[in-house]
């Protein structure tokens, strides 16, 4: 049985039978999320991280530690930084860049464009299929064409949409990203009242995305759906 938990800000888990998947795990420092980091030892067997910024990077290295037969899934110039930097071993890096799909523990991923900015390596999405579910979590980004493609090209069921503004779409921008992506199953609003700076009404984005015949799908953080 797949399940998605929303953690707050972009952090989410998916669970595919006994397999986890975390993306941006932004914890310790995330004032929504529901957990302490102490619920991930030794629970955790995929780190996705979309970018560099630390509420997307967040606690990856301290993670790592805590599940060492985890993997880290990102772009290999962000991989290669990390390990150099931080003695990660070889073992613990799943080798990527945007492009077609990898598959790891019979859990397939791969990354795709977002329009951002990071230090390390450009910014990335990711999408993440399992158990005939496919998910596509964009990440930080702006509004952009390509996302057509995305849709097309991976078809996800369900996608995790930024709607902050300021630093990525705001709500108009994000319903129109679902026109682009067609999500068959629905669209998760995520990046939003986190902070002050990123503060907007989340029913904008309902009322959008229903009004232009997608399923707009709100969850508290630390609510779990099943796929």
């Amino acid at each position: 049985m797949a399940q998605l938990r929303w953690l707050g800000h972009a952090a989410t888990l998916l669970t595919f039978g006994n397999k986890s998947v975390i993306i941006d795990p932004m914890i310790k420092d995330n004032p929504l999320s529901p957990v302490k980091i102490d619920y991930f030892k030794n629970n955790l067997d995929i780190i996705i991280v979309t970018h560099d910024h630390y509420d997307h990077l967040g606690d990856t290295l301290e993670l790592l530690k805590m599940n060492p037969k985890a993997k880290l899934y990102a772009t290999y110039d962000l991989e290669a930084y990390l390990a150099e930097t931080y003695k990660i071993s070889e073992e613990s890096i799943i080798p990527a860049n945007v492009g077609g799909f990898v598959e790891v523990d019979g859990i397939k991923l791969a990354l795709t464009k977002a329009v951002h900015s990071s230090t390390h390596s450009d910014p990335t999405g990711a999408i993440v299929s399992a158990e005939g579910i496919t998910i596509y979590h964009a990440g930080d980004t702006g509004l952009f064409e390509d996302m057509k493609l995305i849709g097309e090209v991976f078809k996800p069921d369900y996608a995790l949409l930024p709607i902050g503004g300021r630093f990525t779409m705001d709500p108009y921008q994000a319903s129109i990203s679902v026109e682009f992506i067609k999500p068959k199953k629905g669209a998760i609003p995520i990046h939003y009242n986190t902070w002050d700076l990123i503060k907007v009404d989340v029913n904008d984005f309902v009322k959008l995305v229903k009004n232009k015949g997608y399923n707009p799908i709100v969850l508290q953080p630390g609510q779990t759906i099943t796929l």
